[in-house]
């Protein structure tokens, strides 16, 4: 079958009832209080208020409210119902802990360090409040406050890391350089943060103006390859030579780093800003910014899909110490659309400077906000705006030629792609998603030459792409031409996606209409458990299960499809099988 587009989902996935359940026992164990919760939280019209019968306000409503907006990643609302509850139950230390993590997601840092100040004096050593007073003291110029906390810190977990960089960080500020080396001598233990000792490092010297070391540690953590060296590492060090006298040598290191999306925009603008002969500020100015950059250190390097609270923990932390920090928003704004928070995410994207080294990518990820949030008009007037400002590049137009299609706007997609092809020039190996999403477009525009040729040209830049395999031999199954090699490409396919009910559809859908309709139930039927609500994979079971004999579960299945809202023609086909059946097979074919 051809696939649909994979879009991220429109809420969160529901938690297990039972999680509700504990919940919901928690807050009759707290046992809050009635009370108003003053000015201390902004005014929420959509919060939830449990109301017991007579009109009397639930004991524990505002902590239900907040733990059901958390739950729906609605980290303010959360924040601001905890608050409510902690106000009418000030002495529950659990209370309190939720609190204060909400609120630092929430990014209301204010409250966060009201509670973080809270904990820490009832004796709590939660790493996280320890690290955030560390921060402040930071922030306000207190750095041996600051010594003194993450020097006493226990380090599990995340601290374990994320220590050793607030501590070094803290001891530059108090003008300590030596000491901050040896409060980085942890990660080294840890062949996977090596490298980020190195960068880190080469920061503080540069930030205490030993030029030569800063020199040297930053060439550490370049490696031997400086093609591969992570994008921040190239920046930092490139940015050191730059101020440095060393611009031709600045201007090597960036031409030879092959950065791709948002790496080549930012190596590039650098180059321009060599050729202008200009010099930049530094990428770490002082201690608070060199703290800054370790938390968003951190939390670049957690998976986003399983770790996403803890990313955005330590991202606020970041943009706590550095406001103006667009790496760090960037990274705040997948967190959210990772959680289903589209408008969150937009607004994220939506602060970045469009003019700032990473304004382009915040621009192109806020036109897909604008699509998820369901105003594809303006996500696709923001992309022919920026198609038009850099003529140069193609990613834009891909971005408008995939939203266009997905709005089933499919001559304006193949536009879009084809302005993107011409740019790109010479396709190469990693554009076959250019190739197979223009191949998409023009086969549902019924362009099926042009088509076909596209996904050729993808299939030969990728043989074994599942997803190019099972859209090309659906495609010929659909069209009853190269019936064998496109059975054979859907094999190939589903053994390597055998829980796609795309493509398990698609080596059913191939089988019968080879004629083999046994066979073809036996995958169709899976197909349907895979994706039990997509209307076409079940009027192919109701086909197959027609061919062999089994009339009524066909006729079951038909009649399921109309209440899985099919498109109109799909409707009129079903229909007219509900009322005549199928018409007798023809040369061993199934038909259709």
């Amino acid at each position: 079958m051809r696939p649909s587009k994979i879009a991220r989902p429109a809420v969160p996935a529901p938690r297990p009832a039972s999680r509700m359940a504990t919940i919901i026992l928690a807050a009759i164990l707290f046992g809050c209080s009635a009370g108003n919760s003053g000015d201390a939280a902004p005014e929420d019209s959509g919060r939830l208020n449990v109301v017991e019968p007579g009109g009397q306000r639930s004991p524990y409503g505002n902590y239900l409210a907040g733990r059901f907006a958390e739950k729906m990643r609605d980290f303010d609302r959360a924040s601001a119902s905890l608050f409510r509850a902690l106000e009418e139950n000030p002495d529950d230390p659990a209370l309190m802990r939720r609190a204060f993590f909400l609120s630092l997601e929430a990014g209301r840092m204010d409250m966060a360090l009201r509670l973080a100040h809270g904990l820490d004096a009832a004796g709590t050593r939660i790493s996280t409040v320890q690290l955030l007073l560390a921060a402040e003291s930071v922030k306000n110029g207190d750095s041996a406050a600051a010594v003194r906390r993450l020097e006493s810190m226990d380090r599990e977990d995340l601290a374990r890391f994320a220590v050793p960089l607030a501590l070094a960080w803290a001891q530059a500020a108090s003008g300590q350089t030596d000491s901050a080396f040896v409060a980085l001598s942890p990660l080294d233990g840890d062949s996977g943060f090596a490298l980020m000792r190195q960068l880190h490092e080469g920061l503080i010297n540069d930030v205490a103006g030993r030029s030569d070391d800063a020199d040297a540690a930053y060439r550490a953590a370049m490696g031997a390859e400086p093609g591969s060296a992570p994008n921040r590492v190239v920046r930092a060090y490139g940015n050191y030579l730059e101020r440095h006298g060393g611009a031709d040598r600045a201007r090597l290191l960036y031409e030879s780093h092959g950065g791709k999306s948002a790496d080549s925009l930012v190596i590039g603008d650098a180059l321009k800003r060599v050729a202008r002969s200009e010099v930049p500020e530094p990428l770490v100015a002082d201690a608070v910014q060199g703290m800054a950059e370790g938390f968003f250190d951190i939390a670049s390097v957690l998976p986003i899909e399983r770790a996403g609270d803890f990313i955005l923990i330590y991202v606020r932390m970041a943009l706590y110490l550095r406001p103006d920090f667009p790496l760090a928003q960037l990274l705040m704004g997948d967190v959210f659309d990772e959680f289903g928070q589209y408008q969150a995410a937009a607004d994220v994207y939506s602060a970045i400077e469009p003019d700032s080294a990473y304004g382009w990518v915040a621009r192109l990820r806020l036109a897909d906000d604008y699509y998820d949030l369901g105003d594809a008009d303006a996500a696709v007037a923001l992309l022919r705006t920026m198609s038009r400002e850099r003529p140069e590049r193609s990613d834009a137009l891909i971005r408008l030629g995939n939203i266009l299609r997905y709005q089933e706007r499919y001559d304006e997609a193949a536009d879009a792609y084809d302005g993107a092809v011409e740019r790109i020039g010479d396709i190469g190996r990693d554009d076959w998603t250019l190739l197979y999403s223009r191949g998409i477009a023009l086969e549902r525009a019924g362009k099926w030459d042009r088509a076909e040729t596209d996904l050729l040209k993808a299939l030969e830049l990728q043989p074994e792409q599942p997803f190019i395999l099972n859209y090309l031999g659906y495609s010929w199954v659909e069209r009853g031409k190269n019936l064998e090699v496109a059975r054979k490409m859907l094999e190939r396919a589903v053994a390597q996606r055998p829980d796609d009910g795309y493509i398990v559809d698609s080596i059913g859908w191939a089988l019968y209409k080879l004629g083999e309709s046994a066979g073809a139930v036996t995958h169709l039927e899976r197909a349907v458990a895979l994706r039990p609500q997509d209307p076409v994979i079940n009027d192919h079971l109701g086909d197959a299960y027609w061919r062999v004999g089994r009339v009524a579960e066909a006729r079951i299945q038909w009649q399921r499809v109309l209440g899985l809202d099919p498109d109109a023609d799909l409707r009129r086909q079903v229909d007219a099988k509900l009322k005549d059946g199928l018409a007798p097979q023809k040369d061993g074919r199934g038909g259709g």
